[in-house]
């Protein structure tokens, strides 16, 4: 909501149409700002190509043990022939492929969700539990749960309609909350609690609920990898497109016929995938960490405060206007009053959560760091 505040006023300011995260901070944060969005931006996408990259890999070995060469093999023939396609095919080839691989996450998705409900029982998840460990899944779930950066779009095609936006916003939020509920109720519910602390007792892992699953049946294994496959896929896609526009961007060409931004898009998280194998889990940790919380949880609110204070040092003229000099409607429109209640307290209050996840992370990783060396 704290994007979409600052996208709306934004959009006033400048006439309308879509403007990217880049611009919201340029508005209102200026030229450090800028740099900050285009660092955090970056990382978050090869953080999560690496981790794409690393998983399919794993995913292909999972599939056909004898594969040729092993996951490094599998990783790079995925890169070249999933990238290649992308660079060499028009827009409306790569939307029917990307609608194609939704339809098959979700065709995969509802039987597996049975397949996975019929041995959960719901004690699992209600008998024990331990709060301390919540801060450190923050990361993942603020990254499963990205999207701001396709507000600006919604916005857009919604023509600044804050209502309906809003209404967009939550449904949109809600549906993939609810899949991501029940997925975890019914995998988590599967491992018993006496299990895990059986096994901590001893000194050994914890039962892994997914490897649990696969080792049930030969068709929860092939479920389980082929709906990973898929879902991988979706996501590699959209991210793939995305840095390599914005590599473009910044280079000043096209994405399309020119091969520099998809090298320099793909290249790199190969390389490093196929150096750090196992980083799958480490790599989404980080993307959300130094990236989704850095990006979207502590700059909107920062944001959203320059924004009001913009506001406020207008004065209203006689008529509201979307024009790119008087910030008009801004001032006037009830569109563009606050989306998110609570004034500077609930907006420091949301940039100071975000801020307090990136600082418990970076403590960690630098204690961790410091012992791998015995500092």
């Amino acid at each position: 909501m704290c994007v979409l505040e600052v996208n709306l006023a934004t959009m006033c300011e400048l006439g309308g149409g879509g403007v990217s995260i880049v611009s919201m901070a340029d508005r209102t944060l200026g030229v450090g700002g800028v740099r900050f969005a285009w660092a955090s931006y970056v990382f978050i996408h090869y953080a999560l190509l690496v981790a794409y990259v690393a998983k399919v890999g794993e995913l292909a070995v999972d599939l056909i043990p004898a594969f040729p060469g092993g996951a490094p093999a599998a990783s790079i023939e995925y890169v070249a022939a999933l990238g290649g396609f992308l660079f060499l095919a028009e827009s409306d080839a790569i939307e029917r492929f990307n609608n194609a691989l939704v339809v098959i996450v979700l065709a995969l998705f509802f039987p597996l969700l049975a397949l996975a409900g019929s041995a959960a029982d719901p004690r699992n998840l209600i008998d024990r539990g331990d709060w301390t460990a919540v801060p450190d899944t923050i990361p993942v779930i603020a990254l499963a749960f990205v999207f701001h950066n396709v507000i600006p779009v919604v916005s857009s095609s919604l023509e600044g309609d804050k209502s309906k936006i809003r209404v967009a916003i939550i449904a949109g939020t809600f549906i993939p909350f609810a899949m991501f509920a029940l997925w975890d109720a019914a995998v988590l519910g599967s491992v018993g609690v006496d299990d895990v602390e059986a096994a901590l007792r001893q000194g050994v892992k914890a039962p892994d609920p997914l490897a649990t699953l696969q080792a049930s049946s030969d068709a929860a294994k092939a479920l389980v990898s082929g709906f990973s496959f898929f879902a991988v896929s979706t996501s590699f896609l959209g991210f793939v497109l995305g840095l390599t526009d914005f590599l473009a961007d910044g280079m000043k060409t096209t994405s399309k016929g020119d091969a520099k931004p998809w090298a320099v898009a793909l290249l790199p998280p190969t390389a490093f995938a196929l150096a750090y194998p196992d980083i799958f889990l480490s790599a989404l940790d980080k993307a959300g960490t130094f990236g989704v919380l850095t990006l979207f949880g502590c700059m909107p609110p920062l944001m959203a405060w320059r924004n009001r204070e913009m506001q406020r040092r207008e004065s209203p003229p006689e008529e509201c206007e979307l024009r790119g000099d008087a910030f008009a409607c801004v001032v006037t429109s009830d569109v563009l009053d606050p989306i998110v209640p609570g004034g500077i307290v609930a907006l420091g209050a949301l940039g100071t959560l975000a801020l307090a996840v990136v600082v418990n992370e970076t403590v960690g990783d630098a204690t961790g760091y410091l012992a791998a060396r015995d500092f």
